[in-house]
């Protein structure tokens, strides 16, 4: 059994970029936080030293010219999605969520994955 992703979550890229989940589906909340649904991991800018996001450590990637080129979450499904927990027919996230990344970073596209699912109570698979 996997943990299911909450907001405030933690994700990764493969850069040393984090992110935290801020939005969920309240119709299924761990301690007051919704779950994280398929297609909310979709489209998400980790920050770069140059930008960073308060708190949280800058994705390190850099282009050819040497400058930020911080990873963006791809618009695809990722692996680690529930097969038996779904709201609104959209399954939840788990703590084994990986996807692609998408970048202009020398060496190409990375990948992102879950580093902290936000609770430690609700399991799925």
């Amino acid at each position: 059994m996997a943990k299911v992703v909450v907001t405030g979550a933690m994700i990764k890229c493969t850069h040393t970029g984090q992110f935290r989940l801020t939005s969920g589906d309240p119709r299924l909340a761990v301690s007051g936080n919704g779950a994280v649904l398929s297609g909310m991991e979709m489209g998400l800018a980790f920050g770069s030293p140059a930008a960073p996001l308060p708190g949280l450590a800058p994705c390190t990637a850099v282009n050819a010219a040497g400058t930020p080129a911080p990873c963006v979450t791809a618009v695809t499904l990722p692996a680690g999605l529930a097969t038996k927990l779904a709201v609104g027919n959209k399954p939840v996230l788990l703590d084994s969520a990986s996807g692609p990344t998408v970048t202009t970073a020398v060496g190409g596209p990375g990948t992102w994955s879950v580093s902290d699912p936000g609770q430690q109570k609700l399991e799925a698979t």
